[in-house]
C-alpha cells in the first residue's frame, strides 16, 4: 500500500509505504512520485514514511534509484524518513540517518527550516 501527497503550499511531499511492494505496484509508486515531484519547485522537500514497508530487493532498489535521480534534478533539499523495520532501515542508512522521527516531527521540523527557496523566474529568451 502507498500514499503519495504533495504539498505544493509547503513544497513538500508525502510519501507512505506499507507492506511487500510487488513489481508492478513499485513501478506505479515511482510514477506517482514522480509525477507529484512535478508540481513542486525547486528546494523542495520529502518526508518519507516507511516505517511499515518491508525489505525490497534489487528491483525495487533500482526503482529507488530513478526516483531518486527525478528528486535530484528537481532541486530536492531534504529527505526526512521514518523507519523502524530493521532491514529496511539497513538498506536505507546510507541515504539517511535514522533518528526516530514521527510524521508529526519530521512535518515540525521542516517547517523549522523556513520556506523552501522560491522557484527561479524563467529566463527571458
Amino acid at each position: 500500500m502507498f500514499q503519495v501527497t504533495p504539498s505544493p503550499e509547503k513544497n513538500r511531499l508525502y510519501i507512505s509505504l506499507e507492506g511487500h511492494l510487488e513489481p508492478a505496484e513499485r513501478k506505479q509508486v515511482a510514477k506517482a512520485v514522480v509525477a507529484a515531484i512535478a508540481q513542486l519547485h525547486h528546494g523542495f522537500d520529502i518526508v518519507h514514511d516507511m516505517s511499515g514497508l518491508h525489505p525490497t530487493d534489487a528491483a525495487g532498489l533500482k526503482e529507488l534509484v530513478r526516483v531518486q535521480a527525478a528528486a535530484k534534478v528537481k532541486g530536492l533539499r531534504s529527505v526526512i524518513r521514518i523507519v523502524r523495520i530493521p532491514l529496511s532501515r539497513m538498506q536505507f542508512e546510507r541515504m539517511a540517518k535514522e533518528t526516530g522521527w514521527t510524521f508529526e516531527k519530521a512535518d515540525a521540523r521542516l517547517d523549522a527550516l523556513g520556506p523552501a527557496p522560491a522557484p527561479a523566474p524563467p529566463a527571458e529568451a
